[in-house]
């Protein structure tokens, strides 16, 4: 009686798999890079029943190229981090699409005296390579506690160094690792992740020398460099179609999603890409049922934050635009408490890092704000957010420069977009505790031995989270795991 039972569930399940592999029906939820990944490599497996719903009124997700006066910009993704073993690299690199660049650093700080240049190499180097030489005894610490006991050992050897510009500089290095953790501070991220991630070998700001990061949508796409082999990706994109309910609650193996315009949408698989921020919003409505506690756990558990960018256009450039500058900031006790405590609209000002020029766009100066700050920017008019720009730049530079005014300012709001809620994903203390991560987020839901439902997004990648060749190759990896399931289809 059990074998005939066991035979009976073996051509069961046999059943389904034949009847979904004449047209498995893939829903695919974001158009962004891991989304766009994931629907390439499906049509080039021969899955044709694929269909994307996005959010937004266009694709790219954290890729937002726009024209801004006579240039392409980067409001999300900008540079390529590093060379080896990063995809986008590897995709972009052969069409002579990328340029390496190299940046002169000038450190100002708010009295508007430069710093010794000398001595902020020294730091930068510090804060560049130390990361390369964790040992296992460090993984119970932040990543803060961690540069605090390597900038100790410096200051240490460098007694010429007064204990003013020694918290001068700390403050400026924490506001650099919540730069590029997306953290408050940097307390935050764990240095835990730090041994898991891996960093790409290479030039770690790789521009895109006139053209923007949404190039590489259409390499995916295939649209570039040949657009005769575009693949049909754009013409099975629904924009403004914002998923609201993903139903795996019947009997059969089938998904109900249902958009915010009242439409629904049937498949046999969905492939959910929508940031770490949105899923944390909106994870209880959003599944029905409710995910499993492991899942939840994850998506609760992993760290999300945000960066902001301000673009300015002048008419001609008051710096040396020969040069890729990066003019760096670093805030005085006295000015940054003047700040914090008095008028609270102006509080943002003090988690700017740095204004830098734009690689081959002279005319650009872009500024960077970690996520403290961009919390209260993004709720000012652009006029107040100009003025209080305006106001920095002559406190840092103003008796080295002729500063002008720009003729135009654009800035990035992912923050309060509901589509994102931020930038991406790190890994927090707390992440540890609670034991998230990367690959528990990225389990697929499985019923009756299918995954249903598929995780990608940079958020899901262990190795690359807060990257944009960590989304592509997340959705790559769920592709596969379809593409494994079902075989090649053509």
């Amino acid at each position: 009686m059990i074998f005939l039972l066991i035979i009976c569930y073996f051509l069961s399940f046999n059943c389904v798999i034949s009847n979904l592999e004449n047209s498995p029906r893939i829903v695919i939820i974001g158009a962004g890079a891991s989304g766009i990944a994931a629907a390439s490599k499906l049509y080039e497996n021969g899955f044709k029943d694929i269909l994307i719903l996005e959010a937004q009124d266009r694709i790219g997700g954290r890729i937002h190229t726009i024209q801004f006066g006579e240039y392409l910009l980067d409001l999300g993704a900008q540079w390529v981090h590093g060379q080896l073993n990063n995809v986008v690299y590897e995709l972009a690199a052969p069409y002579d699409l990328l340029e390496h660049t190299n940046w002169k650093f000038s450190p100002y700080n708010s009295a508007g005296f430069k710093i010794n240049e000398t001595i902020f190499k020294d730091t930068i180097d510090i804060f560049e390579n130390a990361l390369y030489n964790i040992t296992i005894s460090d993984k119970n610490i932040s990543v803060g506690e961690y540069y605090e006991q390597k900038y100790a050992e410096y200051f240490k050897d460098h007694p010429e160094i007064n204990t003013t510009l020694q918290n001068d500089l700390l403050r400026f290095y924490n506001l650099i690792e919540c730069s590029l953790s997306a953290s408050d501070t940097w307390y935050e991220p764990s240095i835990k992740a730090e041994l898991e991630y891996e960093i790409c070998e290479g030039n770690f700001s790789i521009n895109w020398k006139d053209k923007g990061y949404s190039t590489i949508l259409d390499i995916l796409m295939k649209k570039f460099p040949d657009a005769t082999k575009e693949l049909p990706i754009l013409n099975n994109t629904l924009l403004n179609s914002e998923v609201i309910n993903i139903d795996y609650t019947g009997n059969n193996d089938i998904v109900k999603i249902r958009t915010l315009n009242n439409q629904e949408y049937l498949a046999d698989h969905v492939i959910v890409t929508p940031s770490l921020g949105v899923l944390k919003a909106d994870y209880q409505s959003l599944f029905n049922p409710p995910l499993p506690e492991s899942k939840i756990t994850n998506i609760k558990g992993l760290a999300y934050g945000t960066e902001c960018k301000i673009f300015f256009l002048f008419d001609e450039p008051w710096w040396d635009y020969n040069f890729n500058w990066a003019f760096s900031l670093l805030f005085n006790e006295s000015y940054r408490d003047e700040l914090e405590n008095g008028i609270s609209d102006k509080k943002w000002i003090t988690s700017t890092t740095s204004f830098s020029s734009v690689e081959n766009k002279p005319s650009l100066l872009l500024a960077w704000i970690t996520p403290k700050g961009c919390r209260i920017l993004e709720t000012l008019s652009d006029d107040k957010v100009l003025e209080h720009s305006m106001d920095m730049l002559h406190t840092f530079m103003g008796k080295d420069y002729n500063i002008t005014k720009p003729s135009a300012m654009i800035r990035s709001a992912w923050t309060q977009n509901k589509h994102f809620r931020g930038t991406y994903s790190f890994h927090s203390i707390e992440s540890d505790k609670v034991h998230a991560s990367a690959e528990g987020l990225s389990e697929p839901i499985i019923k009756n031995q299918i995954p249903i439902i598929l995780f990608a997004g940079e958020a899901t990648s262990k190795s690359y989270y807060s990257t944009v060749h960590g989304a592509i190759v997340s959705g790559w990896r769920e592709a596969d795991r379809l593409i494994e399931l079902y075989g090649k289809t053509s």
